[in-house]
C-alpha cells in the first residue's frame, strides 16, 4: 500500500537550460483516497507537475515523497527511481493514443503488464476487466490499435493504465476527444478508484466534467501554486467568477437574451431549446419577413448589439483572467538569431573551419582553441545542449589515441601515434565547437533568404536554386522537432516501461516501444508538411513568390568577417 504524495520546494529546470525554472518552489500534498484537479492557464505546469511526480522529470531541489519512501534514490553516481513507487503509478501524458507499437491491442495490453510478472490467468482477467470499465468491445483485442478511431484509441491508452492497477493515477487532459459517453465512464472510473481508497491527480481545463467529482483543486500558475483548497469551497468562492462553469452559461444565455432583444437572433424554442428546429425557425422567420417593414425603425442598430455583446464577452474574458499570466521571458536565442546575417555568420565559419584544419602544430592548435574558446564564452547557453556530444567525441579521441600507441610485439606504449592521433581529432572538435552555435544563431527563414539572395541569380542557368534553400531551411526546422518528438515518445516509453533509469537514458528493451511510434510520427509529419507546402504553391511552375524579409550587411556583420579574417590570417602565418 501507498502513501500521500507530499512535495516540498520541488523546483525543477528546463533540460539543458538549468537557468529556466519550469516549476519552483511547489509545496502540496495529494491525499491518498481523493481526486485531485490542477488547474491553471496553458503553459502553467501543470503538465511538467504530474511528469514530475511519475518521475519523467529530474528534479533541480526540493523532495518528493510518496507515504515514507522517496521517489528518487541514490544509486551509485546516479539517481535512480523507487521501484515500488513507479509500478504502483501510472501516467497517461496527453496523446497517449500515438504511442502504439504492437501488431494487435492485446499485444499493447501485454507490454503494459510485462513489468508486473502477473500469470496468464491474472492478465486476461485484467484485460477483460479495463476493457470493460474502458467501453471497449472485447472484439478489438485481436485489431490493428491504430485501426481504431481516435475516441477508442483514447480509451484504449485508459485501459492499457487500469490493466496495471495502479495506486495512483495521473492523468493529463484526459476528457480530450471523449465523447459525452467516454467522460461519463471517465468519471466512473475515477468515483471507483476513490471508492477503492486509491488516489488521482488529473490535469484538466473541464471543469464542467470534472469538478463536481473533485476532492481537491490546485491552481498552477508560472510554474507554482497560486491556490489549493477543498473542492466544494474553491467552487462555492468561484461560483460567481465568469471562469466557472454556470457563469460561463449564465453569461452565454445574457448575450443571447441581448442578441434577440436587437433582433439578431431568433426566439427561444417552446420546447425550452436555446435554437428553435428547423421548421419553427422557418416559421419564424416567415412571420417576421412580413412584418419586417414596420419594425425597421423601431430596432437597434446591429453597432449597438454587437457592442452590448462585446462588453458582455469582455467581462467575461476579465473575469476568467483574475491573475495576469507572468510576462515570457525574453529570448535570447530569438534575439541572436535575428540579430546577425546568416551569409556573415557562415564565411566567418568557413574562414575559421578551413584555417583550423590546416594546423599541423600544437602551437597552431593552442591558437585555433583560444580563439575557439573566445567564441564558446558568450554563446555557452547554445552551446550547453551538445556538451554531451562533445563529452562522447572526447572520449572516443582519448580511447582511439589510446590504441593507436598501444603495442602488443612487444607490449607497450608509445606516445608518437598517439599524440598524432589527438593533434588531428582536437581540429575536429575546435571545428566542431564553433559550428555548434550556428543553428541557434540563424533561423530557417534566414537561412533560406540567404541562399536565395546570394545564388538567386542562377536561376536564370536553370539552377534550382529555391529548391536546394527549401531542403537546407526544412533541415534546419527539422533536426530540433525531431529531436523533441524523440524526447516524447521516450517519456511515454519510460513510463509504460515502468523503467528506474533517469529519463534520457532509455533502456535497451524499451527502444522498439520508442522508436516504432517516433518513425510513425515521422512520417505523419512529413505528409502534413508536404500538404503544406503544396497549398502555398511551393513547385508550382507558375508560382511567384513573395518575400517579407530581405536581408542587408549591418556593421556588426562586418566586423564579424573582419574579426574571422584577421583569426585565419594568424593561424595561417602560425602554419
Amino acid at each position: 500500500m501507498t502513501g500521500d504524495w507530499k512535495l516540498k520546494q520541488v523546483a525543477v529546470a528546463a533540460p539543458n537550460e538549468p537557468e529556466k525554472e519550469l516549476l519552483s518552489g511547489i509545496n502540496l500534498t495529494f491525499r491518498k483516497g481523493a481526486v485531485t484537479l490542477l488547474i491553471g492557464h496553458n503553459g502553467s505546469g501543470k503538465s511538467t507537475l504530474l511528469e514530475t511526480l511519475a518521475g519523467l522529470r529530474r528534479l533541480s531541489g526540493g523532495q518528493i515523497d510518496q507515504g515514507s519512501e522517496p521517489l528518487w534514490q541514490s544509486g551509485g553516481k546516479k539517481q535512480r527511481l523507487n521501484k515500488t513507487i513507479v509500478m504502483n503509478t501510472g501516467i497517461a501524458l496527453q496523446q497517449s493514443e500515438s504511442q502504439w507499437f504492437a501488431s494487435t491491442v492485446k499485444e499493447e495490453f501485454e507490454y503494459s503488464l510485462r513489468p508486473y510478472s502477473a500469470g496468464a490467468e491474472e492478465r486476461e482477467r485484467r484485460i477483460a476487466d479495463a476493457m470493460e470499465q474502458a467501453g471497449l468491445p472485447s472484439e478489438l483485442l485481436e485489431r490493428d490499435p491504430w485501426t481504431l478511431s481516435g475516441g477508442q484509441q483514447r480509451r484504449l491508452a485508459m485501459a492499457c493504465l487500469l490493466a496495471c492497477e495502479p495506486e495512483w493515477l495521473l492523468l493529463d487532459e484526459p476528457t480530450a476527444g471523449l465523447d459525452a459517453d467516454g467522460i461519463r465512464r471517465l468519471c466512473a472510473i475515477l468515483d471507483a478508484h476513490r471508492a477503492a481508497g486509491r488516489g488521482a491527480v488529473v490535469a484538466t481545463h473541464d471543469l464542467d466534467a470534472l469538478l463536481p467529482l473533485a476532492d481537491e483543486v490546485a491552481v498552477i500558475a508560472g510554474g507554482t501554486v497560486r491556490e489549493a483548497a477543498p473542492a466544494a469551497s474553491w467552487a462555492e468562492t468561484h461560483a460567481h467568477e465568469a471562469a466557472a462553469p454556470q457563469a460561463q452559461r449564465a453569461q452565454a444565455q445574457r448575450a443571447l437574451a441581448q442578441l434577440r432583444a436587437a433582433g439578431f437572433a431568433p426566439p427561444a424554442s417552446p420546447s425550452g431549446a436555446p435554437w428553435p428546429a428547423p421548421r419553427e425557425l422557418a416559421a419564424l422567420l416567415a412571420a417576421q419577413r412580413a412584418a419586417n417593414g414596420s419594425r425597421t425603425a423601431e430596432r437597434p442598430s446591429l453597432q449597438a448589439a454587437a457592442a452590448a455583446a462585446a462588453q458582455t464577452s469582455a467581462a467575461a474574458a476579465a473575469a476568467r483572467e483574475p491573475q495576469a499570466a507572468p510576462a515570457a521571458a525574453p529570448n535570447s536565442n530569438r534575439r541572436l538569431a535575428s540579430r546577425f546575417d546568416p551569409r556573415a555568420l557562415i564565411a566567418a565559419y568557413l574562414l575559421l573551419a578551413t584555417t583550423i584544419l590546416l594546423q599541423h602544430s600544437w602551437a597552431g592548435l593552442a591558437v585555433g582553441a583560444a580563439i575557439s574558446l573566445a567564441v564558446f564564452i558568450p554563446l555557452r547557453a547554445q552551446i550547453r545542449p551538445w556538451m554531451k556530444a562533445i563529452r562522447a567525441y572526447v572520449i572516443m579521441t582519448a580511447i582511439i589515441a589510446f590504441i593507436a600507441g598501444l603495442h602488443l610485439s612487444p607490449f607497450s606504449f608509445d606516445w608518437d601515434p598517439a599524440l598524432q592521433t589527438i593533434q588531428r581529432f582536437s581540429g575536429l572538435i575546435l571545428v566542431m565547437m564553433l559550428g555548434l552555435p550556428l543553428m541557434a544563431l540563424v533561423t530557417p527563414l534566414r537561412v533560406q533568404r540567404s541562399l536565395e539572395q546570394t545564388f538567386g541569380w542562377l536561376n536564370r542557368f536553370k539552377v534550382p536554386v529555391m529548391s536546394v534553400a527549401l531542403t537546407v531551411t526544412l533541415i534546419f526546422r527539422f533536426i530540433p522537432l525531431l529531436a523533441g518528438e524523440w524526447g516524447r515518445y521516450v517519456k511515454i516509453a519510460h513510463a509504460r516501461g515502468k523503467a528506474t533509469t533517469p529519463v534520457g537514458s532509455l533502456p535497451f528493451r524499451m527502444l522498439l516501444p520508442a522508436m516504432v511510434p517516433y518513425i510513425r510520427s515521422i512520417l505523419r509529419m512529413a505528409e502534413q508538411m508536404a500538404d503544406a507546402l503544396e497549398a502555398r504553391g511551393i513547385g508550382h511552375p507558375l508560382a511567384k513568390p513573395t518575400q517579407g524579409l530581405r536581408l542587408r550587411f549591418g556593421r556588426e556583420d562586418v566586423l564579424i568577417i573582419l574579426a574571422a579574417a584577421a583569426a585565419a590570417v594568424l593561424l595561417l602565418l602560425i602554419k
